[in-house]
């Protein structure tokens, strides 16, 4: 995979990473299928994830290539933590989510573990799943194919009319665009798949070179790699399992992702935080505990 400033990075050491391998895989995209379409119902074209590869021993060098300098933008960031779920704040999240007047995206303010963010709602997911985000006709970037059950992985570009999100053009986002807290309640684990290099800034570099007010989307995204199958070849994506009580901050405006339950038997939920949150690496403690924050 050739890295460049457009790459999405792991923002921790390598040690740690290291203590962690049973819970990161990698795995490359392919384009839906007429059966995916068809019978499981995902939009056409949709990007689907190949089925994880696990990590060994040997793979460690290649994930000190990903991990993030000192100069690393947080939103190119992926970051790790674990997230106290006996929390008054968990729970008033879910009451709120749970309002009929609730509007995903549109949230209170809360604070969880050491993060501040706005709340975005708690995303279902059953047990089996290759992708969990499924169709929202409100959402404009997933209505050309509303018709679907499921998006695939995808680009977010939310933004609230007090200009919070992710929708913002090229100039400007990695310094503006929000990155996204998701925290998985269990009962069972949770995967996120995230694009390390097929991000938004990849995309818009390469259909619309020089325009810094370009914003892809996800249909945008599918056209380009129907057109284009050595991009579907060349795109790495890295998956990490949460048990409850992780969490991953991830800049879902930029990272092409999504969650899966693939072979986990337990249906799982997650709260989703949206905020510019700041980069704080992960590590290993002197006493050999993990010291994970974001």
């Amino acid at each position: 995979m050739v890295l460049d400033d457009r790459t999405i990075r792991l923002d921790c050491t390598p040690e740690w990473l290291s203590s962690r391998l049973g819970r990161l895989s990698f795995c490359g995209i392919h384009l839906a299928t007429g059966y995916e379409t068809d019978v499981l119902g995902y939009a056409c074209d949709a990007v689907i994830p190949n089925v994880p590869k696990s990590l060994l021993a040997g793979d460690v060098a290649l994930l000190e290539r990903l991990v993030a300098t000192d100069d690393t933008p947080p939103g190119l960031c992926l970051g790790f933590d674990r997230i106290p779920l006996p929390d008054a704040s968990v729970k008033a999240m879910l009451d709120e989510a749970s309002r009929q007047d609730f509007q995903p995206n549109h949230g209170g303010r809360y604070q969880l573990g050491r993060l501040e963010g706005r709340l975005i709602g708690v995303l279902e997911a059953h047990a089996g799943s290759m992708t969990t985000t499924s169709f929202d006709p409100n959402i404009r970037q997933y209505s050309d194919h509303s018709a679907a059950r499921w998006v695939g992985m995808h680009y977010d570009n939310a933004l609230t009319g007090s200009r919070e999100g992710e929708r913002f053009p090229r100039s400007v986002r990695l310094e503006s665009a929000e990155r996204r807290c998701l925290c998985n309640l269990g009962p069972g684990d949770r995967i996120l798949i995230l694009g390390l290099n097929m991000t938004a800034l990849h995309l818009s570099d390469t259909v619309r070179p020089g325009d810094g007010d370009h914003v892809p989307d996800t249909p945008q995204l599918r056209r380009f790699l129907r057109a284009h199958p050595e991009e579907v070849r060349r795109t790495v994506c890295i998956a990490v399992r949460l048990t409850p009580g992780d969490a991953v901050v991830f800049p879902a405006g930029i990272a092409l992702h999504d969650g899966s339950t693939r072979g986990i038997e337990a249906r799982s939920r997650a709260l989703v935080l949206a905020g510019r949150f700041p980069r704080r690496r992960s590590d290993i403690s002197p006493l050999g505990r993990s010291s994970c924050s974001l």
